[in-house]
């Protein structure tokens, strides 16, 4: 099993790479791209409302998702999961805004699908002793996407200071290639020996299960209801929906403002030009630059705190995921610093710099990028620990746990996507630092209670 589980592990973490290199940075310049098409007004706002729908539609999903994988079998659930990102990503080339959002729907359905039968699948391919070291590898490869993807994006745009038509295309054309070349990638995928020929199996034909059926919709919907009323739980929904708020933030706004802030009237005679007055020239490309740091903080924090967990993690969990707090308390203030109020929903020119006379210094494209970076690392901090607490608390029923971290991130996560069109940066920044702390705090009393117990988890009946 360890020759063919390994294989399958890198051959699915390659296919996750084109895949979520193609995606995440189709999402992370979606708004910076529909904004510059002038046959979509507010290009922004149907660029968040997108990816909300996405986020809306993904968390309610993953209740039915289970059975859905358990007809089709894992390789199958992740195929056929995987086909709507590639129909998003693909209709960004010529984008019209009902089939955008039809498409943002499907892809909800499909995400559901897909990462219910890539837990499955990374399971059958692990053993007990392989489990930490599987799940390290396709963790590297899946965040290493954000690196490959904008970084490639980056080096293609050149030196282009705004996304125009042509471009687009070009941009899009080669993120839908890589997004269905890591598809077709998932077909290599071999029958580890702990899987039966349905699991393994495109044919939806009927065969025979050697293993008891996962539980129905229903049962799995009364689980996670049941277990959202235990004390643990109900403490950490609370740092799961953070999760879902940042994740937004560092996935899709960030960025944005950062191409907000891309000079307007640089072509202007006679108009003041922002770039004068900032500390470096803000351009379009800066968004994927952007989104190469995030991806560098993920990883780094991924292998200090997730890979080499057992040494990190010799003093509590709590250690990690405070100073991950502190870390995005320090980011958030420093982003209200230096980029303007308006940089999430609106393109910013030099008036705004004008009417927001208090600033201590103005934007900085170097501060903008190295915030990128520490936003990432204190996402890591907070998920490489979350599913540490998750593994501890329900290993004997891990499913409705990790169902419910999926949707209370994801149902934040919508819900930011659309107030973020509408609130200015100080009241966003107010929202996602009242959270960190909140959502910090209750891991760690979680986390002290869980140091108390001795007596362990008593799974749900």
């Amino acid at each position: 099993m360890g020759d063919v589980g390994l294989y399958n592990v890198v051959v699915m973490g390659v296919a996750f790479l084109c895949m979520f290199g193609a995606f995440q940075t189709s999402t992370f310049i979606e708004a910076t791209v529909l904004k510059s098409d002038v046959a979509i007004p507010h290009g922004n706002r149907v660029a968040f409302v997108s990816v909300s729908i996405i986020y809306f539609v993904f968390a309610f999903a993953n209740v039915l998702a289970p059975a859905a994988v358990s007809i089709l079998g894992s390789k199958a659930g992740m195929f056929f999961g995987a086909l709507p990102y590639c129909l998003f990503v693909g209709c960004i080339i010529y984008p019209i805004v009902p089939v955008l959002y039809t498409c943002s729907f499907l892809l909800g359905i499909g995400a559901a699908v897909l990462w219910t039968a890539q837990g499955e699948f990374l399971t059958v391919n692990s053993t007990e002793q392989t489990m930490g070291r599987n799940t390290g590898i396709f963790w590297a490869l899946l965040q290493s996407s954000l690196v490959v993807g904008n970084g490639a994006v980056y080096f293609i745009m050149g030196d282009a200071h705004t996304i125009s038509d042509p471009l687009r295309y070009k941009l899009y054309g080669i993120l839908t290639g890589a997004c269905t070349l890591g598809t077709l990638i998932l077909l290599a995928l071999r029958k580890p020996p702990s899987m039966n020929k349905k699991d393994y199996s495109l044919s939806l034909s009927a065969s025979t299960q050697q293993t008891a059926p996962p539980p129905s919709p229903v049962k799995a919907l009364q689980s996670m209801i049941k277990l959202m009323g235990t004390r643990d739980m109900l403490l950490l929904t609370v740092c799961f929906s953070y999760t879902g708020l940042e994740l937004t933030f560092f996935s899709g706004v960030y960025g944005t403002m950062i191409g907000n802030t891309a000079d307007p009237n640089a072509t202007a005679i006679g108009v003041p030009q922002l770039s004068e007055f900032t500390n470096g020239e803000f351009k379009d490309n800066q968004v994927l630059l952007a989104g190469v740091l995030v991806g560098v903080g993920e990883i780094l924090g991924g292998l200090i705190f997730g890979i080499l967990g057992k040494r990190t993690i010799k003093y509590g969990r709590d250690p990690i995921v405070m100073t991950g707090l502190i870390i995005h308390l320090v980011t958030y203030y420093v982003v209200y610093l230096n980029m303007l109020p308006n940089s999430p929903f609106a393109v910013v020119g030099y008036s705004d710099l004008v009417a927001d006379r208090d600033r201590l210094w103005n934007p900085s494209v170097a501060v903008a990028l190295t915030c990128a970076f520490t936003l990432g690392l204190g996402d890591s901090m907070f998920n490489t620990q979350i599913y540490g607490i998750i593994a501890a608390l329900y290993s004997e029923d891990s499913a409705p746990a990790y169902s419910l971290f999926k949707f209370f991130q994801s149902l934040f996560s919508g819900i930011a996507f659309l107030y973020t069109s509408y609130i200015v940066l100080r009241y966003q920044l107010a929202i996602l630092a009242v959270t960190s702390v909140m959502g910090a705090s209750c891991f760690v009393m979680v986390e002290w209670s869980l140091k108390k117990r001795r007596d362990g988890y008593q799974a749900i009946q």
